[in-house]
């Protein structure tokens, strides 16, 4: 069946059919998708204020829902201002489908107004981009955009539709949607040299990257933690798979290590990887491998195994039916559970939280971070999406257990990017895709000046977020390294501070201000009670500087000594 309209009108079809309910963006010409988006659908279009903005909570709604967040922009800098959101997608393998109008295809290469080469400026940012050269291509483009934003490892996908193309009018064919596959099993004989390893670990540790999130393997991971006994740690992206206050649960790994997590991890014989590519962050840049652990590597792309690290087994697969296939081989063989070494982990995390949050319970001031995660985990407690930002201050949610992610999904890391800003920006996101979850941010106060722009969209929209702006007067971690070195601290601190507290006012939330201890607990309450009245939160909390988690002080000290 074919019907008689224009492209953006074909572009709406596309995305009904794709069950999109939100579009972030800004607008241009009204006639680029936002008129056929009012006239012929109930979408919905987030007006940001910043074309990043708009591609931060794109990020954070595909990474909490598994279907692409959708983000549609204008030529030029509308498409450069993409850019940065788009390269950490595709880094995080969250799936993404942004959607520009670009410039006039007649004047191109002529100085056209906005000019740009969006096919060599995407390239490596983005899984696949297709400019539309012609208005009846607009469903296979759309369809083959959704399928490659979310097929095999999910990512960044690109569509223009040039400027000329708007007032055309064609016979379209009708939207076909795009077909999600069933899980790529691995090969048998791979499974069976994997089962042949942890028939015989003695301390086997299960390591979750972001990979198993997208995967939706939570129950295969807990039950075969459960079955090895296994210590399960994660990179920052696979946060999530695990409830972190879990009897398995040691943690994260590379950087953020802890001292529990660290030991039990140098005394693993077998490391099962699942869906990380075992990048820089998560290993300390490749210096921290077991010793003497042999490794099984399971990932969706097969180019992922041995990537860094060589496996001496890899799995080609889908993580959640890897996992199914092994622990089916595992039980064929009769593996039997180790409940002495499950109580000892059992013990080693429990011991370790219980010590880590009687700490962290002691007011001190000037505030410490690990206060702060403290009382926000819990007051705020379960179904709380933690959302996470980028920068020394906030590294301390990523330390486990002073933070701990309580539900399976409720936590948006940024991938190895890092972008600062967009974790305060995707909050928005994250909220409008879970309005049944809470969502936290914590940000330094670098990374909120980024971002505080669209406290004013959060109010708009009664999105009931709390920002706790972990407040140093400097971008930190740049700072630190000039204390280890003895340097002069230049340029690296603000000598007018924000008020942020009174910003948050002036954009229609709610600030407040935290300078003692004693305060936290108060301050945070009232964010939460406010939040479910669909207040936005921002509190500022002005906290002693250079206070790190030890295994981050550890790291730094040795880099500097080597």
């Amino acid at each position: 069946m074919t019907e008689t309209m224009g492209p953006w009108r074909a572009v709406v079809e596309a995305l009904k059919a794709e069950g999109v309910t939100r579009v972030f963006g800004l607008p241009g010409n009204p006639k680029h998708l936002l008129n056929d988006l009012a006239d012929h659908s109930d979408i919905r279009f987030v007006l940001m204020r910043d074309e990043k903005s708009a591609v931060a909570c794109a990020y954070a709604w595909g990474r909490l829902t598994g279907q692409p967040g959708v983000v549609f922009s204008n030529p030029g800098p509308g498409i450069t201002n993409l850019v940065t959101g788009l390269l950490e997608a595709t880094c995080g393998s969250v799936p993404l489908v942004a959607i520009a109008n670009g410039v006039v295809q007649l004047q191109e290469g002529m100085g056209a107004f906005q000019e740009l080469d969006t096919r060599t400026l995407m390239k490596p940012v983005t899984k696949w981009m297709e400019r539309v050269a012609d208005i009846r291509r607009v469903p296979w483009v759309m369809r083959r955009a959704f399928a490659t934003a979310r097929s095999g490892r999910p990512g960044a996908v690109y569509v223009e539709v040039p400027s000329d193309l708007a007032d055309q009018r064609g016979t379209i064919p009708a939207y076909v949607p795009s077909q999600q596959h069933g899980p790529m099993r691995p090969d048998p004989q791979a499974v069976a040299r994997a089962a042949d390893l942890l028939m015989g670990a003695r301390q086997p540790v299960i390591v979750c990257g972001g990979g198993a999130v997208v995967s939706g393997a939570a129950a295969e991971v807990a039950r075969m933690a459960d079955r090895l006994a296994a210590a399960v740690l994660t990179t920052p992206s696979g946060r999530g798979i695990y409830p972190e206050d879990g009897p398995h649960a040691l943690g994260q790994i590379g950087l953020y290590f802890t001292q529990a997590g660290k030991r039990w991890y140098d005394e693993a014989d077998v490391m099962l990887v699942l869906g990380s590519r075992l990048e820089a962050f998560s290993t300390n840049s490749w210096a921290l491998y077991p010793g003497r652990a042999r490794m099984i590597q399971v990932d969706i792309d097969p180019l992922a195994l041995g990537m860094n690290w060589q496996p001496d087994v890899g799995l080609a697969g889908d993580v959640a039916a890897s996992l199914r296939d092994l622990d089916a081989e595992l039980e064929r063989r009769g593996l039997r559970r180790d409940d002495t070494r499950a109580q000892r982990l059992a013990d080693t995390s429990r011991a370790f939280t219980a010590s880590c949050l009687a700490d962290a319970r002691q007011p001190q001031d000037p505030i410490r971070t690990r206060q702060l995660l403290e009382s926000v985990n819990r007051i705020f407690a379960r179904d709380t999406i933690l959302m996470k930002e980028n920068g020394a201050a906030d590294l301390w949610c990523y330390y486990w257990p002073y933070y701990r992610v309580l539900d399976v999904g409720d936590c948006v890391p940024m991938a190895e990017q890092t972008a600062m800003g967009m974790g305060a920006i995707g909050a928005i996101g994250a909220k409008m895709a879970r309005p049944d979850k809470q969502v936290v941010c914590f940000v330094g106060d670098g990374a909120m000046q980024m971002s505080i722009v669209e406290l004013a969209t959060a109010a708009e929209w009664k999105c009931g977020v709390t920002w706790v702006v972990l407040n140093n007067q400097a971008f930190g971690w740049v700072q630190y390294n000039q204390v280890l070195t003895g340097r002069p601290l230049v340029n690296t601190g603000f000598a007018v501070g924000s008020d942020f507290a009174a910003i948050a006012r002036a954009q229609g939330c709610h600030g407040i201000t935290v300078t003692e201890a004693a305060q936290v607990d108060a301050a945070v309450q009232e964010a939460r009670r406010l939040n479910q009245a669909g207040v936005p939160v921002l509190i500022d909390a002005r906290i002693a500087k250079h206070d790190y988690s030890d295994h981050f002080v550890a790291v730094h000290h040795e880099r500097i000594e080597h």
